[in-house]
C-alpha cells in the first residue's frame, strides 16, 4: 500500500466565534480540530467516512493525550499534521503535531481509538472482516515517545463522599450531539474547563490535558461534574445516573 502518505495535512483558520477571554482559539474547539484531521488521515488510510457508512461503522475515541505549548489566537492560520501509528487489535493510535503559521511546533497529541458498528457502538475487529480492506499503519512514530496514557478514574464516592453536590451539572443538548448521536467528546473538555473556570481556576495555565471517554451520554442526559486535585495535578470527573464514570479530564497546570 505504497499510496499510503506517511502523513496526512490539515490546515486550519482561527475564527473569532472559535475564540474565547484573549481571542485565543477554545481547547474543546482544537480538539475538534484534531478530529477532524483524524478524519482526513482515516480516508488517507482507506477507511473514511463513505467506506464506514457502507459497513455501518463509526471511528469512535477513547482516550487522548494534548500537550500545548500556546493555543491559536484570532485570525491565525495553523496546520495539523497527523498519521495513524499502531493497530493493536480493537485499538488504532492516532498522533498528531500542531505547526503555527510560521512553521513553529505550538503543540502535540496522542490518542486511541476503536472502529464500533454504527448502531451498538461495540468494537470490531477489521482483520476479521473480509469486506473491509486491510488496515495500514501510516509511521510507527510516537510523538511522545509512548502510547496515550489512561487517566485515573475513581468512584463517584471516592471523589464526592456521600454529601458532596457537583460543582457545575450539564446536560445533553441538541447541539452537544454529534454525528454519531451522542455528545461529541470534544464537548468534555469545554465542560470541564467551564468547571474549572466557575471555581476560579485560570484555565489559560493548562499545558497538558489526559482525557478519557468511559462512557456515551445521550440526548437528554445529565452529568455531573466534580473537581479534585491527585499529585499536582487538576482533575475534573464526569458522572450520570448517579455513578456510571463518563469521562475524566487530568491536566496540568504550568507555573506562572
Amino acid at each position: 500500500m505504497s499510496d499510503i502518505p506517511e502523513y496526512t495535512n490539515l490546515e486550519l483558520y482561527c475564527k473569532a466565534t472559535e475564540c474565547g477571554i484573549g481571542d485565543k482559539l477554545y481547547c474543546s474547539t482544537l480538539i475538534g480540530d484534531l478530529q477532524e484531521a483524524a478524519e482526513r488521515g482515516s480516508y488517507d488510510m482507506g477507511f473514511g467516512s463513505d467506506l464506514l457508512r457502507t459497513n455501518e461503522l463509526c471511528w469512535i475515541i477513547l482516550k487522548m493525550r494534548l500537550n500545548l505549548v500556546e493555543l491559536p489566537s484570532w485570525h491565525d492560520t495553523f496546520k495539523i499534521r497527523t498519521w495513524g501509528n499502531y493497530i493493536d487489535k480493537f485499538y488504532f493510535g492516532r498522533d498528531f503535531e500542531i505547526f503555527s503559521s510560521d512553521g513553529r511546533l505550538i503543540g502535540r497529541a496522542s490518542s486511541t481509538w476503536i472502529l464500533a458498528d454504527w448502531n451498538t457502538h461495540r468494537p470490531i475487529i477489521p482483520q476479521k472482516r473480509p469486506d473491509l480492506p486491510e488496515a495500514p499503519v501510516q509511521n510507527d512514530r510516537l510523538v511522545f515517545g509512548e502510547k496515550c496514557p489512561k487517566a485515573r478514574f475513581p468512584d463517584r464516592n471516592v471523589v464526592a463522599g456521600e454529601t458532596e453536590k457537583p460543582v457545575i451539572i450539564k446536560y445533553a443538548d441538541f447541539t452537544e450531539l454529534d454525528r454519531n448521536r451522542h455528545v461529541n467528546n470534544s464537548r468534555y473538555t469545554a465542560w470541564a474547563y467551564d468547571a474549572l473556570f466557575k471555581n476560579g481556576y485560570d484555565v489559560s495555565l493548562i499545558e497538558d490535558i489526559v482525557i478519557n471517554y468511559n462512557s456515551e451520554v445521550k440526548a437528554g442526559e445529565k452529568v455531573e461534574l466534580f473537581i479534585a486535585n491527585n499529585d499536582g495535578k487538576v482533575c475534573v470527573y464526569g458522572y450520570k445516573n448517579t455513578d456510571t464514570k463518563v469521562f475524566v479530564v487530568e491536566m496540568t497546570m504550568r507555573n506562572n
